[in-house]
């Protein structure tokens, strides 16, 4: 029988400060208290300046000399860059996911997409944007390369943060879904000429996605 250790106080609050950045609770580029956040969490500031800390190598929190912690912020330059990052490193990943993993990533895809599904269906967005998350995942749990799945491992909540950011905008979750959908399909067929197309799509349109919610918030604080 396996003992399950207890978490640390920094990784409880590791846990809770990464997941209230990705699901959008601390807002891109507001401002962090070791103070306020430890008396929420009935800690010390000690796990706290940890936490951030693992946090800021993460790209999640920005921590600037003699100044307040705060959750990140991306210009559009730094989207671009992600986006780059992503279709790189996720088109290999399939190739080799597809030449090792085939079945099962078919197989667990095809139930994620299921899953999205039905938490679309119910208005649960919190579920569906994990499960949207899980979905990237798989790729790299498939792949075969912890060189791979170390690269992506280290962003992907900043990845997350930035879906949960733009899911608001109109028909954006709709059209993303559609493209898991067609993923996952052209996984089952074992067509990378269509993975890599469908890849680069609906990695494209989160660049593009992105531009028109900075414009239109700009716009909005303009009045």
């Amino acid at each position: 029988m396996s003992i399950v250790r207890p978490k640390s106080l920094k990784e409880l609050a590791l846990e809770h400060l990464r997941n209230s950045i990705v699901d959008g609770t601390l807002k891109m580029g507001q401002a962090l208290s070791e103070r306020g956040i430890s008396e929420e969490l009935g800690v010390s500031k000690s796990p706290v300046r940890e936490a951030l800390a693992q946090l800021h190598d993460e790209g999640l929190v920005i921590i600037e000399p003699q100044k307040s912690a705060r959750v990140f912020s991306l210009s559009e330059s730094e989207v671009a860059q992600i986006c780059d990052f992503r279709q790189a490193i996720e088109t290999a990943a399939f190739e080799l996911a597809l030449a090792r993993n085939p079945d099962a990533l078919a197989r667990e895809m095809d139930q994620v997409v299921k899953d999205m599904a039905a938490a679309h269906k119910r208005g649960d967005m919190h579920e569906y944007l994990a499960l949207d998350t899980l979905f990237h995942q798989l790729i790299f749990k498939h792949c075969g390369n912890d060189y791979l799945s170390a690269s992506y491992s280290r962003f992907v909540g900043k990845i997350a943060a930035l879906r949960t950011h733009l899911s608001n905008l109109p028909q954006h979750t709709q059209l993303s879904f559609k493209e898991h959908k067609m993923l996952a399909k052209a996984v089952r067929n074992g067509n990378m000429p269509e993975i890599r197309k469908l890849l680069v799509e609906h990695i494209d349109r989160t660049r593009q996605a992105y531009s028109i919610a900075t414009k239109g918030s700009e716009q909005a604080a303009a009045f």
